[in-house]
């Protein structure tokens, strides 16, 4: 008579084998999915650390070109005020006028003889 071959065993582990291992590819996607999503936080992070910090040098930068800039202003007045200064002073000149600079020394020129003249007033 033939053999009786008993396929329930093979059938039962082939169907178990084949559940663990759809359960493995699920696991895997899983892991897939959380190694994808802990890479791309990472990423984000680091992506946000470098524009924070991009951000950081960009306004330094643009702060150090404002004062420099704002200081080149100061002097450029500096220059202009002190050549309108000169040109006025010439034209005054010119016109036989004083200047601050010629009424202030007559102002002291002025008080200093007073002094004198106060000094020799006591003293006769």
């Amino acid at each position: 008579m033939a053999e009786k071959i008993e396929f329930t065993e093979t059938v039962e582990e082939n169907v178990n084998m084949l559940v663990e291992n759809g359960r493995k590819v699920m696991l895997a996607g899983l892991g897939v999915v959380t190694l994808a999503q802990e890479e791309l936080t990472e990423l984000f992070n680091n992506l946000v650390e470098r524009g924070t910090a991009t951000e950081e040098k960009t306004r330094k930068m643009v702060n150090k070109q404002m004062e420099d800039r704002q200081k080149d202003a100061k002097k450029a007045a500096k220059r202009v005020e002190k050549e309108v200064e000169d040109r006025l002073e010439n034209v005054l000149h010119r016109m036989n006028i004083p200047s601050k600079n010629d009424i202030e020394k007559l102002s002291r020129k002025v008080s200093t003889l007073n002094k004198k003249v106060n000094d020799l007033s006591k003293a006769a």
